[in-house]
């Protein structure tokens, strides 16, 4: 009995101790706020030769690809050489050879580019000059809305404005009470149909300001923001250097910063201690086991380490292969959708598991091909980790209103207190327990127009009663 007694006062002890530890830990993440980086000092990231600077001018564009251009696909794509995979290898070692085969053939017969054209062009699209770039975006408008919001939608890597192509009616569909928003959807700099920058240094910081610009111009000096991905990146770098114009964002995958102490030592000491003593059940899921969650992430971010140190070395390959290219883009959208894919032989990208359609997979890879854009798309990742500022962000916080929509499948999900952190107004943090990943925006439309519009009708209600205060305090 004694020895029982013992043990227990021991644990209790050890617990007791994990818990102070904790708490001072905590005090001093108070003092781990790093102070806000300056933005980026160039004003021009166009070539040093065709001048640059911005223009007030907001054109009309359709997007158009030659016929010449197709034929030279189709020509590169019969010249196809087959990658033999290994025997049940699935997608574990990458893109399954085999299942190439099929997609190439399915591409050639069957995919149809001009009725996607059509599709995208079945939404207004724009071009205005902003910092020296091109700057392309959807603009779609509701239609007999009583009240609007405008929302500023932006994606991430490997995507693009394709993967709204569901969304954006939803949003732009007044509800029972009339409410609609009123969306642009950003190509951001170096994607799509967006110009890149010509100079060194365009980091997310850089894309905000270009973003919140955009809006300026179209006469939104108040907006909301959904993002994943780089969007949710730039969005967060929204919420902190442009509070007084972000009415709320929204995301679905919050950042995370290590810079604060207590945070590591949770997760690790976490994992000796009982689900409920550091986290609750639904918490604990999304990082423990924490050896195990790891070990996925090292797993999946090789593309990480190769975009952030030597971009152009594979644009090179990417740019010269549509079925290379292909295959790096989708196999992202295979295992980013859910780990367990890459057991599958196909990936589950086809039959009654898949996400997706084969079509719009396709559409966002002919996207990348037709405007060239996979090499500046990943020089993102080089100028994200030679500059400082991103992880400063991180750990700083904003005061805008914040909403979280996370979803089981996401690579790196954040616990709702962590969240909280750096986003005090966290309005609306929502978890999804049976589907859901990376690409959610085009994987869950429905799922996530109604996150969204939860999520502004809240910030809406936040904000009326800080009007409220406001005025009373004038009294």
């Amino acid at each position: 009995m004694c020895s029982i007694l013992r043990t227990v006062l021991c644990a209790g002890s050890v617990l007791l101790l994990a818990l102070l530890l904790l708490a001072g830990l905590g005090f001093l993440d108070r003092l781990a706020v790093p102070p806000k980086p300056d933005l980026p000092a160039t004003l021009n990231w166009g070539s040093s030769a065709t001048g640059g600077g911005d223009s007030e001018a907001v054109k009309p564009m359709k997007v158009s690809v030659s016929d010449t251009d197709l034929n030279s696909l189709k020509s590169r794509l019969r010249a196809f050489k087959f990658v033999e995979p290994l025997e049940n290898s699935a997608f574990e070692y990458g893109f399954n050879g085999r299942f190439m085969q099929q997609v190439v053939t399915y591409w050639l017969e069957k995919y149809d580019w001009r009725q996607w054209e059509k599709k995208i062009n079945s939404f207004e699209n724009y071009l205005t000059r902003i910092e020296g770039l091109q700057v392309h975006f959807m603009h779609v408008k509701p239609k007999k809305a009583k009240k609007r919001a405008p929302l500023l939608l932006l994606h991430g890597w490997p995507g693009s404005v394709i993967e709204f192509h569901k969304l954006l009616p939803l949003l732009t569909t007044p509800d029972s009470d009339g409410f609609a928003f009123e969306v642009v959807a950003a190509s951001l700099p170096g994607f799509a149909w967006s110009e890149a920058p010509k100079k060194r240094g365009f980091d997310p910081s850089a894309a905000a300001r270009v973003m919140d610009k955009l809006m300026g111009r179209l006469g939104f000096h108040k907006y909301y923001v959904h993002g994943g991905d780089w969007g949710s990146i730039i969005g967060h770098v929204m919420a902190i250097e442009f509070q007084e114009r972000l009415l709320g964002f929204h995301t679905s995958m919050p950042m995370q910063s290590f810079r604060h102490p207590s945070i590591l030592l949770q997760m690790v000491a976490g994992s000796f201690l009982p689900a409920g003593v550091l986290f609750d059940k639904r918490d604990c899921d999304k990082i423990y086991p924490f050896f195990g969650k790891l070990g996925d992430l090292m797993r999946e971010s090789g593309y990480f380490h190769l975009q952030a140190t030597r971009p152009d070395s594979v644009g090179h390959a990417l740019s010269d292969s549509p079925v290379g290219l292909a295959a790096y883009i989708l196999e992202k959208f295979s295992v980013w959708t859910n780990l367990q894919n890459r057991f599958s032989k196909d990936g589950n990208l086809v039959g009654p598991k898949a996400a997706f359609t084969l079509d719009e997979l396709l559409t966002n890879v002919m996207i990348y091909w037709t405007t060239g854009s996979i090499t500046s798309s990943m020089r993102f990742y080089k100028e994200d980790l030679s500059i400082e500022a991103s992880s400063n962000y991180a750990s700083i916080p904003s005061q805008v209103p914040y909403g979280v929509a996370s979803f089981p499948h996401e690579l790196i999900r954040v616990p709702e207190d962590y969240v909280r952190k750096t986003h005090p107004n966290l309005l609306l943090y929502t978890d999804f327990d049976d589907r859901g990943g990376h690409f959610a925006a085009l994987e869950l439309p429905e799922l996530v127009a109604k996150e969204i519009r939860k999520f502004v009708h809240l910030a809406e209600a936040f904000h009326s009663a800080a009007a409220k205060r406001g005025r009373k305090s004038e009294l």
